[in-house]
């Protein structure tokens, strides 16, 4: 059984390029290969230096993170981590950002949690923007069938993010949160600062890496961090991916993901409130 998960576990490593070279171009990687050697030959030292200089950083934040967290490691397992954020535009200044998550244990053989929030952004300027929410995580979101071990999850949330300049951003978000299992419900407030760092590839292309350690206020110590390295192609104004090896440390635990997000940004509401206003106008002119 330990050999048949190995070897499943090179055959998808090595299959990662192609997965990414499948899902985000669908070609032969020709249009890949072009965005690279088109930023090479404009400036290829600075290139270099910047996104040298951008990876060390989040690398370096990661890892002060994670001595912070416990040095022996119970778990390990490899799995995927699928991501759904939507963004609404109401306004130029107010959106209603949709995020939806589904884990799952050993890729796709168990589900791990569903994670689903929303809330009301306020755009404070091109470069600020604060949000207040809710969200909600199931460790069965399918389907309740084990309820021994069923763990549910409500949130109230404030978060506030900026940019720090074209590359760097920074995520700072306060989690009041209510964790019920079938014996109890606890409170916690939890704290979480994320740290990204992003290199433009050309018009469409562009590589990401994160590092977010999460603070909790009861014991003061970092009780979790996530790391993020990937690439992501903007197919069009509206719509980004995202695909990249993601890794989790919880306590003693840490987990091997592969993340594949979508970013959809919409205007229906703003739309229709245009249209609204618009009919009312040519009512009245009537």
């Amino acid at each position: 059984m330990n050999v048949s998960f190995t070897s499943f576990s090179l055959n998808l490593k090595l299959s990662i390029p192609k997965m990414i070279n499948v899902i985000l171009l669908n070609s032969k990687g020709s249009e890949l290969a072009g965005v690279f050697e088109s930023n090479s030959m404009e400036n290829p030292k600075k290139f270099v230096r910047e996104f040298v200089t951008g990876l060390l950083l989040v690398t370096i934040v990661h890892s002060e993170n994670n001595l912070l967290l416990a040095q022996e490691s119970s778990k390990v397992d490899v799995g995927s981590w699928m991501v759904l954020s939507l963004d609404n535009e109401l306004s130029e200044r107010w959106s209603i950002p949709v995020v939806g998550i589904l884990c799952y244990e050993n890729v796709v053989e168990r589900t791990e949690f569903g994670f689903l929030r929303s809330g009301l952004s306020y755009k404070v300027n091109e470069n600020t923007e604060v949000t207040f929410g809710a969200a909600y995580v199931d460790s069965q979101p399918l389907y309740h069938h084990e309820f021994e071990s069923l763990t549910t999850q409500l949130w109230l949330y404030e978060e506030f993010a900026f940019k720090s300049n074209t590359s760097f951003s920074h995520r700072l978000r306060l989690e009041n949160r209510w964790i019920t299992k079938p014996d109890e419900t606890s409170f916690n407030l939890r704290f979480r600062y994320r740290f990204a760092y992003q290199k433009q590839l050309g018009q469409s292309f562009f590589l990401k890496c994160t590092s977010e350690p999460f603070f909790k206020f009861d014991k003061l110590h970092v009780d979790e961090n996530r790391f993020f390295f990937g690439i992501g192609k903007k197919i069009s104004k509206e719509l980004t991916m995202e695909i990249g090896y993601f890794k989790t440390h919880v306590r003693k635990d840490n987990y091997d993901r592969i993340r594949i997000a979508l970013h959809l940004k919409t205007a229906f509401l703003k739309k229709n409130a245009e249209d609204v206003t618009e009919q009312k106008i040519n009512t009245f002119l009537k």
